[in-house]
């Protein structure tokens, strides 16, 4: 075999496909002339073994024309042999217009492909040496790969070894390997020969007969050679060439799309091909030789293309820049002094991760670090854990003048885990940097017509230069994206057009900027303004570099008159559309945009106030958006380190609260009047828009004088203020809102995985016995929570070490009897037969109730007992079961342990858990992010989360590493996998497929041999993958990498100081296989200490001077492992101490939910009462203790006086005893004012609210509240009358709206303690409201013992009741019966006209009741009117009162022609009516007859003019007493009686 057709072989088979029984790729591999006929004749074997063979190509191949075209397309691919099909497609599009269809090949309806032969397999052992080469520039090759990594590079690594060792491994396999070359040189000899013989025969013939095809020719065929030319296009002029019916032999095209292959998408729905990752872009990343979670955060191509040299140093300048200015703000925010508690207790700062701790830009040591990092992630596509473990040496260097003799130098470590991942991030950020500065530069080559057309140039040379200028100064995508919608705004023709090219279709024009300007002709006059938007933008930059123009001769007013047209009908609008157009061109100058940002980076203010609806809802400190209610100029910097914005947000949606952002520095709201809070907004946003103009306006203004220089510089400048309020600040909010929002979330996320690393960071639970690195097997009971009504409230079940689970029971008590005389429960046996049967590591206790306390103490007793009897060391725990929750009853826990119920399911989980907590929670997936991990962790994009949230998994498992082999027998332990560096749940599960059912890997080198992944991810991931039992080299059972075998043999060899001399070997009979590493196996087995005698720090000076590499830290790594192999760098397990199993048990976190400071307050239920205490239960399930001095302030003597079972009660915590998981608890009154004392006081809590808090702002909303709470308070009460009803008075309306007339409520009063309400209803819609006086009240919350009403008193309700309210409503009814009483809604007249119609529902509201007053007023006028008309004298009514329910309106109409209605009120008393001041009357008659009286004095003769009676009425009308005309005049009396009863009203 040549050396191109090897290299080309070698390729393909590590190119990273896998093999396509796990692919659903349409792409099949070029097989060879040889290897078709081999598949022909392999077809009836398939046959037999029950697959389907596809024969119509076989049959096709027998047509000569078919047999032409496999010709050319054979040729085809070996030409184009490193081109993939978009490149196939793309080039034969352009060449001939047309695409090529792919070729369809052979295909087995049961397996996708086929498996590559032993000899492949044998053939590519062979090559493994030569194909590793990590000193390989690393993107040589990618020109070649295109968007795919799939070439292998030559690579040196040294993996497995050089040919010497090799041979020393394996002789057979190097003489087998020698003899296969030799098979395969000659053979591809003969078969490039025939080929090439093929293709010469095959021209020829083309070339021949070329013309004479078709029908005819194959009808002559055997006499075409007696035929010449001239009479064979005679033949075909006479009969034709027999294919003009050929298409009538053609299937029809419907019978032709019935035979196309169907894919997956045809059969499945995308959302299942998406969830079971069969879709194309899965088997893409399955394939493609980049790990998966950095082809997850990828965007597009152009984020998995290798960067270049100069690439990589400016990406190492900007991540500097980026690095500087974060830390500048972190060091500025942690150097700051607390403000109040809130600042310190809040902001997180002890949890926070202090990151690049050893951060020196001015060392070069660290530029070099992160320079190395960023080659490593952007070039060779490493992920983080590999760097942390293999790549040391770039980030940890020995410190300088260190000159110890006999012992290891320090050094510095620049970077932690934290700093890599936080370098990774910064990649993928420069990464979209890159990819929209390309946009911008292709944005700019199109305009420039390059490529295309030099005539197509679109613009202008000036521009060009420009947009190249802004693109080299770029800093930011901000930058970018100024730049581009520059563009896109100049050149919105352009770019239009060819968006309509590409798209196909023609769409409605947008003008652009430039194109409006001139369509209405203020171009023209913008150009007299004497300065362009680009010259601002210069002018800042460089002050002074373009001066305004100062020639204008005329006022910019008369300069527009010009413009007046069509569309600018006047020269005040023309002017207003001329300065709009410099606005706009001002606000898209990227220079401008460029220092208005940064002006706003460094001074913009938030400032919050709430809504109405926040203010009825955040109103005590325990609300997540008290402490940010009220913001006045908190500096942007201030958010940096808390998840305070996300929860900001949160409330802004909400709508709790309205933020804005300023520059102004000024705070002028007023705390007194909120309703002027839209008012000082939008001033304030004139004052930052103005304070952003001062900067600006030099550089707009001449240095002329004069009325008209002034008028123009007044023009530019309101130009400049418009682009800068209308346009540039909202633009520069949303940015810096963007940047909050992802800041909190950078915060918050990380916490989240700092959360999670706490939890799984952990070992496995062993005792003191145990061996290191052991499993143990775990017996769990659990109890509380659990349905008792079919097997027992109690479960038993016994995992193994491999986590399967070998028994399970049921029983309902594990309560050992102390007496003789008594049994113990029926779990007692059972735990301890299953402790006889087997050996029991540990014991968990786990439960989902407070009563798995007691059921622990229970199950200690029984392991106690028993190790005391056999002196077995078990350990007995809790266990947390926040992951069992999660699991037990999911669909993944119904499919693995089907035979199972819930119950026995949640144990199993609980028992993995404490096996390797890292599997029990990578199994949850994506319901990692239903733990509670973070308060805020449900305000964030859940997506995004997730994503820094494995990362705790990653960093985790990496530590521990995997054995692969495990994995596959085990099926719970199979999410881990995905979590290995460079691995993800594609790759992972491509892998797990082709080795489960017994196919187990026998050294690590089986993973490129067995093509399980390609040469990328193998580098990353085959340290942290284990195969045990190692078959081939010990070295595969420890966390060394491949690439540093050599060094760890060598260190053995010299730690025995031996050499390895193979001649040695023979003599003494050695076997063979003992490996390349025996030496290494016999060091970890029997001397370890050993490789102590080594001097590592010149090991690695000779590695550097003879290979010019530092290994320093590999090989401290590598004798660290060899002495401790695979050993578990976790933390031990600790079992959970009190308070954390109280959260578990209750979810009650001592210290947040629950406090001993007299601050908490707690809800509950009397349960048990004592003649001393009292035990409540708690929501939470907790018991709370109630001693009898702590149920009220006064003395009682037994708490069962005050309580009693099932009574709700709330209290305040006084004590929390950890120890019994009980509260102590008080319900004295004083100790609850105390509690909800501080949403009392005036000022709010210091250690409560933000530094920037308002606390005048809040005060002044306390004192409104205090103000009204009198009345809120008085609806608490509860008096002990069946008629009692806690309503106010709208309230009590609508509940007697539907009851009988008569009816009445009593209810709170609004004016305080002292005084109750009634409501009674007087009629339809209307109701009196009577307010009664407490007497004589024994205190404050007690009932009086005496009533007063008016001037009459009672002894009790039901005496006020039927003394006061029966006896009105019986006058009133007496009332009714008089012919001279008037009700305007029962009048026949009005029939047709229902009151619903005219006033509408009934809402009781203040409207409705002057609708109604309006309407009724309006029909007695009308009735008195027709009266006195059909009786030719004065006429009179009486009628109800609507201003004031339970009083009566006399109406009097003097004379017909009288112009008004005289309206007197009366007071109904319980015994008499009430007119005037001394008018009583004991009936209705009476009444009458006094007002009769009282208008006979009071009305002249007819001749008195209305003047002389004006004055008497207004006299009148002055008295604010009951008695006499005035004070029940209408006017003044109703609006006293709406005054008087709406105080009445909550």
């Amino acid at each position: 075999m040549s050396d191109a057709s090897d290299l080309d072989e070698a390729q393909h088979t590590l190119s990273g496909n896998p093999s396509d029984e796990e692919s659903y790729d349409t792409r099949r591999p070029r097989y060879s002339s040889d290897e078709e006929e081999d598949d022909d004749e392999n077809d009836d074997e398939l046959r037999r073994d029950g697959f389907v063979v596809d024969d119509d190509e076989d049959e096709e191949e027998e047509q000569p024309r078919r047999k032409k075209k496999k010709k050319r397309r054979r040729h085809l691919e070996q030409s184009t042999e490193l081109l993939d099909e978009e490149d196939l497609a793309l080039v034969a599009e352009n060449t001939f217009g047309v695409r090529e269809p792919t070729p369809r090949l052979k295909r087995l309806k049961r397996g996708r492909g086929r498996r590559a032969s032993d000899d492949e397999d044998n053939e590519l052992r062979a090559e493994l040496d030569d194909l590793m080469d990590t000193n390989e520039s690393p993107g040589a090759d990618y020109a070649d790969e295109l968007p795919r990594r799939d070439i292998v590079r030559d690579d040196d690594l040294g993996l497995f070894g050089n040919e010497e060792s090799d041979g020393e491994v394996d002789d057979y396999r190097a003489a087998r390997r020698a003899e296969r070359r030799g098979h395969a040189d000659s053979r591809n000899a003969h078969l490039d020969t025939a080929y090439a013989d093929e293709e010469a025969r095959g021209d020829e013939v083309q070339a021949g007969a070329h013309e004479r095809t078709g029908a005819m020719a194959s009808f002559l065929a055997e006499g075409m050679d007696a035929i010449d030319d001239d009479t064979w296009m005679e033949l075909q002029d006479i009969f034709g060439s027999g294919e003009e019916y050929a298409f009538a032999m053609e299937a029809p095209l419907a019978d032709r799309d019935l035979s196309r292959e169907k894919t997956l998408a045809d059969v499945f729905e995308p959302a299942e091909l998406e969830a079971k990752m069969m879709t194309q872009r899965d088997e893409d990343i399955r394939t493609t030789d980049v790990p998966e979670r950095m082809q997850m955060r990828a965007t597009g191509a152009e984020s998995l293309r290798p960067l270049s040299e100069d690439e990589i140093e400016e990406e190492t300048t900007w991540v500097m820049r980026q690095l500087h200015s974060w830390l500048t703000r972190q060091e500025a925010r942690r150097g700051r002094e607390p403000k109040s508690e809130w600042d310190t207790d809040n902001a997180d700062t002890n949890d926070e991760p202090l990151l690049f701790q050893h951060a020196d830009f001015a060392n070069e040591r660290f530029l070099a670090a992160v320079l190395s990092v960023l080659k490593l992630l952007s070039q060779d596509f490493y992920e983080v854990p590999f760097i942390a473990r293999h790549r040391r040496e770039v980030f940890v260097t020995v410190e300088s003048g260190s000159d110890v003799q006999g012992e290891e130098p320090p050094t510095r470590e620049w970077l932690s885990v934290d700093d890599l991942w936080k370098l990774y991030d910064f990649d993928l950020q420069f990464r979209g940097l890159l990819a929209a500065r390309r946009h911008l530069q292709n944005m700019v080559r199109r305009l420039k017509g390059e490529g295309v057309d030099d005539s197509t140039r679109e613009i202008s040379h000036e521009d060009e230069a420009y947009a190249s200028e802004l693109i080299a100064s770029v800093s930011g995508v901000e930058d970018i994206m100024d730049v581009t919608e520059w563009l896109q705004t100049h050149y919105a023709d352009a770019i239009q057009k060819w968006s309509r090219e590409r798209a196909g279709v023609k769409r409605a024009q947008n003008l652009g900027l430039k194109e409006r300007a001139k369509r209405n002709g203020t171009d023209r006059f913008v150009e007299r303004f004497g300065i362009t938007a680009r010259q601002v933008g210069d002018n800042i930059s460089t002050p002074g570099r373009h001066p305004v123009s100062s020639d204008a001769s005329e006022l910019p007013l008369d300069a527009a008159r010009a413009l007046v047209g069509t569309e600018l009908v006047s020269p005040d609008i023309a002017l207003k559309a001329a300065k709009a157009t410099f606005a706009s061109m001002l606000e898209l100058d990227p220079q401008l945009r460029r220092f208005v940002r940064a002006y706003c980076d460094e001074h913009v203010c938030v400032v919050v106030r709430p809504t109405d609806k926040g203010l009825r809802e955040v109103t005590h400190d325990e609300h997540p958006a008290f402490a940010f209610k009220f913001l006045k100029q908190k500096p942007v910097a201030e958010f940096m380190g808390s998840a305070q914005f996300i929860e900001l947000e949160k409330a802004v949606h909400d709508g709790l609260l309205r933020m804005q952002l300023s520059l102004s520095g000024e705070y002028r709201f007023d705390n007194h009047d909120l309703r002027t809070d839209d008012a000082v907004f939008s001033e304030d946003r004139d004052r930052s828009a103005r304070a952003v103009t001062v900067l600006l306006d030099e550089h707009v203004r001449s240095s002329a004088n004069g009325d008209v220089a002034a008028a123009w510089d007044a023009v530019r400048s309101e130009a400049l203020f418009a682009a800068v309020r209308d346009h540039l600040l909202p633009q520069m909010w949303r940015e810096t809102v963007q940047k909050l929002h992802q800041q909190a979330f950078d915060y918050v996320a990380d916490a989240c995985r700092r959360s999670l690393e706490q939890r799984i960071d952990v070992q496995a639970a062993q005792t003191s016995s145990m061996r290191a690195g052991k499993k143990p097997r775990v017996a769990v009971v659990a109890g509380g929570g659990f349905d008792a009504s079919s097997r027992g409230a109690l479960r038993v079940v016994v995992v193994d070490e491999h986590g399967t689970c070998s028994e399970d029971f049921s029983a309902d008590s594990m309560r050992m009897q102390s007496s003789g005389a008594l049994t113990d429960g029926d779990g007692v046996g059972v735990l301890r037969g299953v402790l006889e049967r087997q050996r029991i590591d540990v014991v968990a206790v786990s439960g989902m109730a407070l009563q798995t306390r007691r059921l622990f103490a229970d199950v200690q007793s029984v392991v106690n007992e028993f190790c005391s009897h056999t002196g077995d060391d078990i350990l007995v725990t809790y266990a947390s079961d926040e992951v069992a929750r999660l699991w037990w009853d999911s669909d993944a826990a119904r499919a693995e342990l089907p035979q199972l119920r819930k119950e026995e399911r949640y144990c199993v989980c609980v028992a993995r858990t404490l096996q390797e907590p890292a599997a029990g929670y990578a199994t949850l997936g994506r319901d990692l992010l239903h733990l509670t991990l973070h308060p805020s962790q449900r305000s964030v994009d859940q997506s995004l989360l997730f994503i820094v949230v494995e990362r705790a998994l990653v960093n985790v498992i990496s530590k521990i590493g995997v054995d692969i082999n495990d994995l596959a027998q085990h099926a719970h332990k199979q999410p881990m996998l995905q979590y290995v560096s460079g691995l993800g749940s594609r790759k992972a599960h491509a892998i797990l497929s082709r080795i489960s059912g017994g196919h187990d890997l026998e050294s690590r080198s089986d993973l490129i041999v067995r093509r399980l992944c390609t040469r990328t991810v193998f580098v990353n991931c085959a340290s942290f993958l284990r195969v045990n039992p190692p078959v081939m080299d010990v070295l595969d059972d420890t966390r060394i990498h491949p690439e540093d075998y050599d060094l760890a043999r060598k260190m053995a060899l010299d730690a025995l100081d031996i050499e390895d001399d193979v001649e040695d070997d023979n003599r003494r009979g050695r076997k063979r296989a003992d490996g390349p590493s025996r030496y290494v196996a016999e060091v970890m087995r029997r001397s370890p200490e050993k490789l102590d005698e080594l001097d590592l720090v010149k090991y690695a000076e000779e590695l550097k001077r003879l290979l010019d590499v530092h290994k320093l830290e590999t090989l401290k790594a590598i004798k660290y492992e060899l002495q401790h192999p695979n050993e578990d760098p976790r933390g031990e397990f600790v079992p959970p101490d009190d308070a954390h199993v109280l959260r578990m048990l209750t979810g009650e976190t001592v210290g947040e939910s629950l406090k001993e400071d007299g601050s908490t307050m707690v809800s509950g239920t009397i349960i048990r009462v004592q003649p001393r205490f009292a035990i409540a239960r708690l929501d939470s399930g907790m018991e709370g203790f109630i001693g009898v001095a702590n149920i009220a302030d006064y003395r009682v003597e037994e708490a069962s006086d005050e309580l009693a079972p099932g009574q709700a009660i709330v209290a305040v915590v006084k004590r929390i005893d950890l120890e019994k998981m009980s509260l102590d608890l008080s319900m004295r009154k004083s100790d609850i004012d105390t509690a909800c004392g501080r949403a009392h006081d005036l000022v709010p809590d210091p250690a409560r609210v933000d530094p920037y808090f308002d606390t005048d702002a809040e005060t002044v909303l306390r004192e409104r509240a205090r103000a009204v709470q009198k009345k809120t308070t008085a609806r608490m009460r509860s008096i002990p009358h069946p008629l009692f009803k806690p309503l106010n008075g709208r309230e009590a309306e609508q509940y007697l709206a539907t009851r009988p007339r008569g009816d009445c409520v009593i209810r709170p009063s609004s004016r305080g303690m002292d005084h109750i309400a009634i409501t009674w209803k007087v009629g339809d819609n209307l109701f009196q409201h009577i307010d009664v006086r407490e007497e004589n009240k024994p205190h404050e919350n007690a009932l009086g013992l005496s009533f007063t009403v008016g001037e009459l008193s009672y002894s009790d309700l039901d005496e006020l009741i039927a003394l006061h309210v029966d006896p009105i409503m019986r006058k009133l009814d007496e009332v009714k019966r008089n012919p001279k009483f008037y009700d305007p809604e029962s009048d026949p007249l009005y029939a047709s006209e229902p009151l619903s119609d005219a006033l509408g529902p009934n809402d009781y509201s203040q409207e409705f009741r002057d609708k109604r007053l309006s309407l009724w007023e309006k029909r007695v006028t009308r009735h008195l009117d027709t009266l006195a008309q059909s009786t030719g004298r004065g006429a009179y009514c009486v009628s109800l009162s609507l201003a004031k329910p339970g009083a009566l309106v006399l109406s009097f109409k003097p004379t017909p022609d009288y112009r008004s209605i005289i309206k007197w009120t009366a007071r109904v008393e319980p015994n008499e009516y009430k007119l005037g001041e001394r008018g009583r009357y004991p009936n209705i008659s009476g009444l009458i007859n006094g007002f009769k009286m009282m208008q006979t004095k009071n009305v002249k003769p007819r001749e008195e003019s209305r003047e002389s009676r004006e004055p008497r009425e207004s006299r009148s009308g002055r008295s604010g007493r009951w008695g006499g005309t005035s004070s029940w005049n209408a006017p003044q009396s109703q609006s006293q009686w709406n005054s008087t009863s709406s105080r009445g009203w909550n």
